[in-house]
This record gives structure tokens, sequence and C-alpha cells, in this order.
């Protein structure tokens, strides 16, 4: 598929996913009732790996723009409703959502989620379940996730580009900039 250019801000929540299959326990792929019960038992003799921590990211084709926190206590059906405000210029054909359990050393992928950036050019909240897939799109058994998103582009925009426009103006919305060592932040006047 083609890469389109997102140059705007793109808002997105992430609800919750649901029946996520692991794919590093031995109860990986089973119906829900089997791996509940094989898990309960490693768990019980000691061989488990205990209850993962599982977290989603937003990413514009290889690039990373969004992470929510991480959840131990909802394995199978994490809940986050967390929104991003995004502001974007990237070339994409598909905004991914990646699921992921986390390990002391690294992590363990558990599937993505593709929507095509096509979709969101209209402007139009999409409101969807997209199926959670492995390395070649197939699904993953039952697992999905509930997002929602809404793209806006720059030319949509009135404030884009025109600089400071009032001494009123709040800065830049939804962002935070990290003081640096060395560096100060300091106010400057607008007016002569």
């Amino acid at each position: 598929m083609a890469q389109i250019l997102l140059h705007g801000n793109l808002h997105v929540t992430i609800f919750e996913a649901s029946s996520l299959s692991h794919p590093g326990r031995a109860s990986g792929g089973a119906p829900k009732f089997i791996r509940k019960f094989v898990e309960g038992i490693e768990e019980t003799v000691g061989v488990g790996k205990g209850s993962s921590k599982l977290y989603a990211t937003i990413d514009l084709e290889k690039a990373r723009v969004g992470r929510t926190r991480m959840l131990g206590n909802e394995p199978v059906n994490p809940r986050w409703y967390e929104s991003f405000h995004i502001y974007c210029a990237h070339l994409a054909a598909d905004v991914i959502f990646t699921l992921k359990a986390d390990n002391a050393i690294g992590a363990t992928l558990i599937g993505r989620a593709y929507l095509p950036v096509g979709e969101l050019l209209e402007g139009e909240e999409i409101d969807r379940w997209l199926e959670i897939c492995d390395d070649n799109r197939e699904p993953v058994g039952e697992s999905k996730i509930h997002v929602k998103l809404q793209y806006f582009g720059v030319e949509k925009d009135r404030n884009w580009a025109r600089g400071v426009r009032s001494v009123k103006f709040p800065g830049v919305p939804y962002t935070f900039f990290s003081q640096r060592q060395g560096c100060n932040v300091g106010r400057i006047s607008l007016m002569p």
C-alpha cells in the first residue's frame, strides 16, 4: 500500500483489548477455559511467567508516536482508556497499534492491529474494534483492540504556521518540553 503524508494532529484513544493470547506461554493460543486452567497450574507449581504487564503503542510506520501505561492486573482484557494528541508529519500507509507484554529484559510481542491511513484523511471520527494480527498479518485468535481516531490536517487549522499572534498566547497545546541541563526557560517580550 502506498504511503500517505499525515501532516497535522492525530487524536487517538485506546480503550481496551479483548481475548488476548500470550504466545510466550505454553497456553498461548488455547481457548480461554483451557488457558486459565493451564496458567493456574503453572503458577501453582511455580513454572509460570507470572502476571504480564501489558501495554500498547501507536506507530506511524516505524515511528513510535504514543504508548499507554503498563497494566499488570488484566492479562486477557486490558482496559487503558488513554487519549493522545499527536502532532505528526509522517509518511505512513497504516496507523499500527502494537500490543506487548513487558519482560525483565525487553518485551514479548502479542500482536499488531492496522488501520489504513487513507481512512483518516476525510477527518471523520473512526471508532472501531481492530483485529490483532501476527507478523504475517494473520489474526491471532479472537484478539481485538478498541480504538478511536480522528485526523485534523494542517490545512484546516487556521493558526498553523502563523506564529504567535497574540500576547495572550498560552503556548503549544498538549505539549511538554522538559528542561535540558544548562538551558534556561525565560520570558521574552513580544512588544518593542
